[in-house]
């Protein structure tokens, strides 16, 4: 299984986020700003990373969420799909049911 990178500014996401999916067997980084990410994955020569989420607000609504994307995807990021946004503050059984759903097959 590939690893799951989150990207988020508060400490209390970051941990309730990686112990949720550490605990349901996903190999979990996370990072507090964008340009640490950003060095992880240009530096990330085994393509660890099948999804990462990053802490960004839904678009026409601004409310917070984590939004969800691929990195190998070389394409530009669509943030015109709903089923991509996981608004916050969320449980961890909404957590688990968002990666679940969408990403389980495409790790």
């Amino acid at each position: 299984m590939k690893t799951i990178m989150i990207v988020d500014d508060e400490k209390s996401v970051l941990d309730q986020v990686k112990s949720s999916l550490e605990g349901n067997e996903y190999d979990v980084v996370t990072v507090n700003n964008n340009r640490e990410a950003i060095e992880m994955i240009e530096n990330d020569k085994n393509n660890r990373f099948g999804l990462i989420l990053i802490d960004t607000s839904i678009p026409d609504s601004k409310k917070p969420a984590l939004f969800s994307m691929k990195p190998q995807s070389k394409k530009n990021i669509d943030t015109s799909k709903k089923e991509d946004f996981l608004q916050k503050p969320f449980t961890k059984e909404q957590l688990i049911d968002f990666i679940n759903r969408n990403f389980t097959n495409k790790l």
